[in-house]
């Protein structure tokens, strides 16, 4: 089967593999051998097309980490657009990908755990610089308030409503006895929630 398979086939199946396993287990409890078995290569093939755990590992975690960040970059760049309008849209990409891979905001706090300056190091690599964030605070904190700085604390707020419900899942699904219909539903009504409450924050239009 190895033989027979296109060199891109193949890769494509052993990240795929990779992906699948480190997201589930996590770095420490992935191994080469596992990523092998579940590709159907041989190891030494593996070690062929990406020489070590540490190579796939940052292929994988930059590439995932560009289909979350992407829509960030943009949004955060469209100057012309007020910051209400962006900080909406980026709730809704945000959500929107959480729904496809649910698993992914586990993953990352996982590894900025086990490695704290690696995944920051990677961070910095897809998202907004902190000097555009300041320089957002001027407009935000224009809405009023005091204390922290007002895009702060609407960041905060965001990655609180959006990403939570898909980090406490299995608890969440354990305390009110919810099924994964209806903690999509939860993830979809939190990420309203968060956008009225935007709006509210920076005094926009009282939402319908």
């Amino acid at each position: 089967m190895e033989n027979d398979d296109p060199d891109e086939s193949r890769a494509a199946r052993i990240k795929a593999a990779a992906k699948r396993l480190f997201i589930e287990k996590g770095y420490d409890g992935t191994t080469m051998q596992a990523i092998a078995d579940d590709s159907a290569v041989n190891k030494a093939l593996l070690h062929y097309y990406f020489q070590s755990k540490d190579r796939l590992f940052l292929l994988i975690f930059r590439e995932e980490m560009a289909e979350l960040s992407d829509p960030l970059s943009t949004i955060w760049q469209e100057g012309e657009r007020s910051l209400l309008a962006r900080l909406e849209d980026w709730i809704d990409s945000q959500s929107a990908f959480i729904a496809r891979a649910p698993q992914l905001p586990l993953f990352i706090i996982s590894e900025m755990a086990r490695n704290p300056e690696l995944i920051k190091g990677l961070l910095a690599e897809f998202l907004p610089p902190p000097q555009l964030l300041r320089l957002e605070s001027e407009e935000a904190s224009a809405a009023g308030g005091s204390g922290l700085p007002v895009l702060v604390e609407l960041v905060g707020m965001v990655f609180s409503l959006v990403f939570f419900p898909a980090l406490a899942a299995p608890m969440i699904q354990h305390l009110l006895g919810v099924d994964s219909p209806l903690l999509g539903e939860l993830m979809a009504s939190q990420a309203r929630l968060a956008k009225e409450l935007v709006r509210r924050r920076l005094g926009g239009l009282t939402p319908p």
